[in-house]
Parts: C-alpha cells; sequence; structure tokens
C-alpha cells in the first residue's frame, strides 16, 4: 500500500532538517471549487468517502504516479465552493526518481480532473514554504447586477438594485490594521488581527468586482466582508455599523454578519505575493457580462 503523505501538521520540523535528499517544487495552481469542500480538510475529514478536496487530488495523482510526497501545502485555505486563479503550494518529493518540474507538470495535466490546472512547476529552494514565505495574498469577489446564463458558477447574482456609494463606504472601511473578530470564523488561538492593505471597487459591464489584499485572512472572512458590504448597499444595515464592529467586535455582531455572508461561488484566490514579486495589476474580471 502506497504510503500517505505528511500533512502540515503532521511534517517535521522541516523537510531540510531530514536526511534524506528532496526534490522541492513551487506549483501555481488553478481551480474551479464548485466541486470541492475547500482546499485541503483537516484530521478525520480526509479519510471520509465522498469528501473531494484539490490538495487532496493532486496527492492522489502523485502517489498513484508511484511519487511519495513528503509534504505539501498551499499557501492559504479556501473554503468550499471557493475557486483560485493562483494558488501557490510547496511540495517535497524524495530526490530518488523525482521528475524535472517539465515532466511533473505533464505528468499533473494529463492526469488531474478538469476543475483542476496547474499554470507552472518551478524548482525552489528547500526551504521555500508557500504560507510562511508569502507576503500578502489577494482576492476577487464578483457580484452580477443581471442573472447571465452561462456565468452562475462563477458569480453572485444579487437581484435588487445596489447602491454602490454605500457598497464602497462599507468595503473601503475594511482598510488597515483591524480586529476582524466580528466577521471571521476564528480558532480559538487566532486573535482576528490583521492588516487589510487594500480594498477596491471596480464596475466591469453588469459586474461589480470588489477585491481585497491582506497579509493573511481568516476562515470565511472575505465572504462576511463582501456580504456586509452588500447587505449595506440594499440598505438592511448601514457602513457606520461595519465601522462600530471592526472597532468594537463583539460575538452578536460575529454572529449576524456571519448569518449574511456571501456565497463562495464567487470567490476567487487571485494571487499569492512573495518577495521580488510585482505589485498586482489592475482589477479584471474572470467573465465577461455585459
Amino acid at each position: 500500500m502506497a504510503q500517505r503523505p505528511l500533512h502540515l501538521a503532521q511534517r517535521p520540523s522541516h523537510p531540510a532538517q531530514k536526511s534524506a535528499p528532496l526534490a522541492t517544487f513551487r506549483l501555481l495552481i488553478e481551480y474551479d471549487g464548485g466541486k470541492f469542500q475547500g482546499w485541503q480538510k483537516q484530521g478525520a475529514k480526509q479519510t471520509r468517502e465522498g469528501i473531494r478536496t484539490v490538495a487532496g487530488s493532486i496527492e492522489h495523482v502523485l502517489l498513484e504516479a508511484g511519487l511519495r510526497p513528503i509534504t505539501f501545502g498551499g499557501a492559504g485555505r479556501t473554503d468550499a465552493g471557493v475557486h483560485a486563479l493562483g494558488q501557490v503550494a510547496h511540495l517535497h518529493l524524495e530526490a530518488k526518481g523525482a521528475p524535472r518540474p517539465t515532466e511533473l507538470r505533464r505528468l499533473l495535466d494529463s492526469a488531474l480532473p478538469h476543475d483542476i490546472a496547474i499554470r507552472e512547476v518551478t524548482a525552489c529552494p528547500p526551504r521555500f514554504h508557500a504560507r510562511h514565505d508569502a507576503l500578502d495574498r489577494t482576492y476577487l469577489y464578483q457580484i452580477s447586477r443581471r442573472r447571465s446564463a452561462f456565468a452562475k458558477p462563477w458569480i453572485w447574482w444579487v437581484k435588487r438594485p445596489l447602491d454602490l456609494d454605500r457598497l464602497s463606504r462599507a468595503w473601503l472601511a475594511f482598510e488597515g490594521d483591524q480586529d476582524m473578530a466580528s466577521f471571521a470564523d476564528l480558532d480559538p488561538e487566532e486573535d482576528g488581527r490583521t492588516r487589510i492593505l487594500r480594498c477596491e471597487v471596480v464596475e466591469a459591464g453588469a459586474l461589480v468586482l470588489l477585491r481585497v489584499r491582506a497579509t493573511h485572512f481568516y476562515r470565511r472572512l472575505v465572504r462576511r466582508m463582501v456580504g456586509a458590504s452588500v447587505a449595506c448597499a440594499l440598505g438592511e444595515e448601514d457602513p457606520r455599523r461595519v465601522i462600530e464592529d471592526l472597532n468594537n467586535p463583539t460575538e452578536a455582531a460575529n454572529l449576524a454578519w456571519g448569518a449574511k455572508a456571501a456565497p463562495g461561488s464567487g470567490l476567487f484566490l487571485e494571487a499569492v505575493r512573495y518577495p521580488g514579486d510585482p505589485e498586482p495589476g489592475p482589477v479584471r474580471p474572470t467573465i465577461i457580462i455585459p
């Protein structure tokens, strides 16, 4: 039986400390998350039949090819139904018999399901870590102001008119060093603090694009930020409440904003930036809805 790959919680303190030589790779990955239960599930959930994850699908292809992943981890967790244009992962294989980057990409491309694509495979230093080495991450959310016959899996169609001034006031309120405890699904050891580097609102035909760049994100944070902003745009909430709940987080606020979270269908992990990478370019949609 093929040995199961080690996940981040199980791996040694660092692969470079192992005596066996390793081949190390950096992968740039895109996927349609509509039929996945997120990037990766931890613990017992990973062993349940029928649980389909992006990382699990990639690991399966590697094992079927006779390769033994020592460590494999992504730059960030994406929830069920959330997509990625530029997820980054590190992969450590035993050096003996390991393919070259071009061969590894060809192998993955030939065997992965249609909703995962490997954009790049490059050799990287053994100590590269996709999550710890990242400077920041950028997410894009696509709201449609009309019904689309083709784009439903990648948008949130908001059927009522949106007040874009109120939407922008709420969305831009998230910029800065913030305590996001009112908006994130936090683990007990997480304090909710993060640095929101930039929030942008752009119209593109029938689409309203919300983009956010931050040092790190918590579970469901972006979806709740979008949901809060849309609630303000619909007149259901006041942008001043967003500001108040950022300044004075409460459990009641967390429950209230959690109930207004935007669906995963419109959300994309757009890019992960590392030292030497350029700043993100202009905000662009993944699809065109005139």
